[in-house]
């Protein structure tokens, strides 16, 4: 009899504990299911590249990402992050391959955009949707440039002026002019075509860690050159490496920033991290391998 009353005592228990765990689960998808982006492994830990008179080029920093609830206004567009466009041979050549797409394939992707009828937009206008909380045309694409080598200059943008397509140029301003990098020149033809030039520091620094002396240098310097040579200064930023946190942010709103642009993946852009808006780094397959 005691053992008979032992095993009811455990099976009460045991049911109990059940339900315990059937209430919390089914509490939980009741909920509005949150889109979480999932973290690449891209990022390794290494040294900044610090400002100076001739910035040296370099792809290496300390970066750290968070996944980003979506909530708010939200809507599903593409930013598509590009860095060398040049021929898979001359890249290898130089030692750009991990950061390049080849010029040919960038041509066959610039192709599939157009035949599958989307629309490419400025970075200003994914911005100004998602603060008015409006609409924009349908099958919207970002294409997002970064470090403004000149191989953009030489086999990215004829493509982009074939097919009247946006391009966005995410520009260090203190390593235009220097080899391997384009021209103020080029960059005022570029943005008189109807693509943008936005700030992405001065000397492609990493400010994820930096001082607010740094930060401020190098942030406010790019943009004072942008608006010396091609008459307008950008309010939207996109961080080097991805390195960003809550020092940087807080001086980008300060500064009348009204968005700015992670590495961290995934299409839904919201209103609700602005200064953290998504990209989908892009290399060397067709689109449809990266959902679009």
């Amino acid at each position: 009899m005691k053992f008979t009353k032992i095993t009811i005592t455990a099976s009460v228990f045991l049911i109990l504990i059940m339900g315990v765990v059937y209430f919390a689960k089914n509490a939980r998808t009741t909920e509005k299911a949150p889109v979480i982006q999932v973290l690449s492994a891209h990022e390794a830990n290494s040294t900044p590249r610090e400002a100076s008179k001739s910035p040296s080029p370099s792809r290496e920093a300390t970066s750290s990402f968070v996944p980003t609830l979506a909530s708010g206004y939200c809507l599903n567009v593409p930013v598509l992050m590009y860095h060398h466009i040049e021929p898979s041979t001359q890249a290898k050549a130089e030692g750009h391959s991990s950061l390049n797409v080849d010029s040919g394939i960038f041509a066959s992707q610039m192709a599939y955009l157009s035949s599958k009828g989307y629309n490419t937009i400025t970075a200003d206008d994914l911005v100004n949707a998602l603060k008015r909380q409006g609409t924009i045309p349908s099958k919207s694409i970002v294409l997002t440039f970064d470090d403004g080598y000149s191989d953009f200059y030489t086999y990215a943008f004829p493509v982009i002026k074939q097919y009247n397509f946006k391009a966005n140029l995410m520009i260090p301003t203190g390593l235009i002019q220097n080899n391997g990098y384009m021209t103020w020149g080029q960059l005022q033809e570029i943005s008189s075509s109807g693509s943008k030039i936005y700030n992405h520091t001065w000397s492609h620094a990493s400010l994820g860690g930096a001082t607010i002396d740094k930060i401020t240098y190098e942030i406010s310097t790019a943009n004072k050159q942008i608006s010396q040579y091609l008459g307008y200064t950008p309010d939207i930023f996109t961080y080097p490496y991805g390195s960003e946190g809550s020092t940087v942010i807080n001086y980008l709103v300060s500064q009348g920033f009204r968005g700015a642009f992670s590495e961290i993946p995934g299409t839904y852009q919201c209103d609700s991290y602005l200064m953290t808006l998504h990209r989908t780094r892009i290399g060397n397959s067709q689109l449809s391998a990266y959902g679009i």
